[in-house]
């Protein structure tokens, strides 16, 4: 999965909030972009401890992991004006959301509101509890589900 973000700091402390770790940096001066690999559970994945080297890359290509990339096109984070469309617009959709399994939910949803970014729909909102819907810092839809299983509850919707 690929997501064009403004900010790459707030984005990658957003996705590291959800338990990814940076695997993996390649930057582009010359294009004036730059790539951020972040996976989970890499605790045991033969990845250098230094993101940035050619080695990591190599390592993020060979994780059997998800790999999300966000991709920073330079000059967005000091442009006021510019904004990503997040697919679920009026006209613009096509994109759906990214989930994301978490230990605790409620944590998860605590430690985004502490940065300050707000929900689509909260824990306990709606119809269906225990999982959530944040925005990221660029506006895409990011469900948050309990790992180990969805026990979340539904009420009857008639």
């Amino acid at each position: 999965t690929m997501l064009r973000v403004k900010d790459p700091k707030k984005s990658v402390d957003f996705y590291r909030r959800l338990g990814m770790t940076v695997v993996a940096e390649k930057h582009f001066p010359d294009a004036k972009f730059s790539l951020y690999f972040l996976a989970s559970n890499v605790a045991d994945a033969d990845v250098p401890d230094d993101p940035t080297t050619e080695e990591a890359v190599l390592a993020a290509g060979n994780l059997f992991q998800p790999v999300l990339e966000l991709t920073h096109n330079h000059g967005t984070e000091d442009d006021a004006d510019f904004k990503h469309y997040n697919g679920n617009e009026e006209g613009r959709q096509g994109f759906g959301h990214i989930g994301f399994l978490v230990d605790d939910v409620y944590q998860a949803c605590d430690d985004i509101r502490e940065l300050g970014y707000g929900f689509k729909k909260e824990p306990d909102g709606g119809n269906m509890k225990g999982l959530a819907f944040a925005w990221d810092p660029d506006g895409y839809p990011v469900e948050i589900i309990k790992r180990g299983g969805m026990d979340y509850q539904q009420k009857n919707v008639e």
